[in-house]
């Protein structure tokens, strides 16, 4: 087997050299090339055009007749954005960024609501009966009803102090240097 494969390879290595070895011809006796007309070329329509663009350019940026500014310039402005128009947007992120601040401190300032609403108030009594005596189940909706409208007016008395003015949270923040004499 190794005798045919080296054989194989060796007529084929052969065969090879002989197609590299042809001798190419480039002669022939169809047609002519066609004749090729050659143009300017981009950059010289380039450079052409660069002339009169100048010249437009030129007057474009010149004053006008009345001392006004060129009309380049004022193009120039009109795609940018006034002083006052960055100021009123400044002006306006700034109230927005200072309400946000005060909605925040509102909100952590305030105690949680301590009421828990139950889906189901009778998974109260869900536990073990044993030790229960008969009877024995309390009924705590009266306790439930005094903690409720404890909740409620403690609510109604900070709603109450939001709309005088007079909530601590809405306070600011005092600046006045502590005294540490014991002297009233």
């Amino acid at each position: 087997m190794q005798a045919l494969r080296r054989t194989s390879f060796a007529t084929a290595r052969a065969a090879r050299l002989q197609l590299s070895r042809q001798c190419r011809r480039y002669a022939h006796d169809s047609h002519h090339h066609e004749e090729v007309s050659e143009s300017f070329g981009l950059k010289f329509y380039i450079g052409l055009a660069t002339v009169p663009g100048l010249y437009f350019l030129y007057t474009f940026s010149q004053s006008g007749a009345d001392g006004s500014d060129p009309a380049l310039t004022r193009m120039i402005d009109s795609w940018t954005t006034k002083r006052e128009e960055w100021a009123r947007i400044n002006t306006l992120h700034t109230n927005l960024v200072e309400q946000a601040a005060a909605d925040r401190h509102l909100f952590l300032g305030q105690k949680p609501n301590t009421n828990i609403d139950l889906k189901t108030p009778e998974m109260i009594h869900a536990h073990s009966e044993c030790n229960i005596p008969a009877g024995g189940i309390l009924d705590i909706s009266k306790t439930v009803a005094k903690y409720t409208k404890e909740n409620y007016e403690a609510q109604e008395k900070k709603l109450q102090q939001l709309r005088d003015g007079t909530l601590a949270a809405e306070q600011p923040i005092s600046t006045k240097p502590r005294s540490t004499s014991n002297n009233p």
